[in-house]
């Protein structure tokens, strides 16, 4: 389970191996050619930074080094995930865009794996409101009983992954 950064590698881990039996990512990053091109719309300032000195540090941009990129992008390996995952994002948020979260379920959707988006209005990449916090906790620990517990009495979920 991860959340931004973190989120990016529970999105990615699931790609590689299927040693776990599920896996949350909330506002994660799964397409790293777009996310190097996309603006923090907190700072004003392009991504594209982090991928030479910090977390990232590819080395390359995905120009000089098209395959780092694609191969390290859960979306582009979403073909390999066997592991069901649960994907959370605010809709509002500009730090990691929704799309990022939203276009890797898509992936997954049409790949017929099992896995959920969970999207909060008017929640940007930290929630603040109460009940929302509230809510994504509750659905957090029924998403880990569902999977680890096999307590399937969280109707939300058994209906989603149909």
């Amino acid at each position: 389970m991860g959340h931004s950064f973190g989120g990016y590698e529970a999105a990615f881990i699931i790609t590689q191996t299927n040693l776990f039996k599920t896996a949350i990512a909330g506002s994660s990053i799964t397409d790293l050619t777009s996310f190097f091109l996309t603006v923090n719309q907190n700072t004003g300032k392009p991504y594209m930074w982090r991928f030479q000195n910090q977390q990232w540090w590819m080395g390359k941009t995905p120009f000089e080094a098209p395959e780092f990129f694609h191969n390290n992008s859960p979306v582009h390996n979403a073909q390999t995930v066997n592991t069901p995952l649960l994907l959370w994002s605010g809709k509002a948020d500009k730090q990691i865009d929704v799309r990022q979260s939203l276009e890797y379920y898509l992936a997954l959707r049409r790949l017929g794996k099992k896995n959920i988006l969970l999207l909060y209005p008017n929640e940007g990449h930290v929630f603040t409101d109460k009940e929302n916090q509230i809510d994504l906790s509750l659905r957090l620990k029924q998403w880990f009983n569902y999977y680890l517990k096999k307590d399937t009495s969280a109707q939300w979920i058994s209906a989603g992954l149909q």
